[in-house]
C-alpha cells in the first residue's frame, strides 16, 4: 500500500488540485481498516472540515479510482471503498454489512488452481465472500 506522502506527491505531479480536504480523504483511506461507504467518510472528514461537501468526497472517490488507488465495494447496492489495492479476498456481512479482508495467499492458492484447471493465465482477480459475521450468526442460533 502507498504512502500519503508518495500518493499526494504522484497527483500534484499529474496536475491534481491538492487541498486539506483531499489530503485527509486520501489520508483517512490509507488509514482505516473498513471498507466507508463516500457518506461515512464525509461524515468522518467532516468533523476536522466542516466545510468539505458530500461532493468533493465523490470527486476525490472518483479520482483515486481513475488511479486505480482505490477499490469500489458494492455492498447491498452501496458503493464501499477500499485503499488496499493488491489482490485479495474480501469477506462481506450479509445482515451487518461489515468487510474484512482476507490474506492475499489464500486468493493466491485460488488463483493458481482454476489456472491449472481452466489452463488460463490469470492477471487479475476480484473475489468476494458472504457469510455472517460472529456477533450476526449469533444472533441465529
Amino acid at each position: 500500500m502507498q504512502q500519503l506522502g508518495e500518493l499526494v506527491a504522484s497527483l500534484r505531479e499529474e496536475g491534481f488540485r491538492i487541498t486539506p480536504q483531499r489530503i485527509a480523504i486520501v489520508d483517512y483511506l490509507l488509514k482505516t481498516e473498513e471498507h466507508p461507504s463516500a457518506e461515512h467518510i464525509h461524515k468522518t472528514i467532516q468533523k476536522k472540515y466542516p466545510m468539505v461537501s458530500l461532493s468533493t468526497v465523490y470527486k476525490t472517490l472518483d479520482l483515486l479510482k481513475a488511479k486505480k488507488l482505490v477499490n469500489e465495494i458494492e455492498v447491498g447496492g452501496e458503493a464501499r471503498f477500499d485503499a488496499h489495492t493488491d489482490e485479495h479476498i474480501n469477506i462481506v456481512g450479509m445482515n451487518c454489512g461489515k468487510i474484512e479482508d482476507v490474506d492475499e495467499d489464500s486468493l493466491k492458492e485460488i488463483q493458481n488452481r482454476a489456472a491449472k484447471k481452466s489452463k488460463y493465465l490469470v492477471v487479475k482477480s476480484s473475489f468476494e465472500l458472504f457469510g455472517y459475521c460472529n456477533n450476526c450468526k449469533s444472533k441465529f442460533n
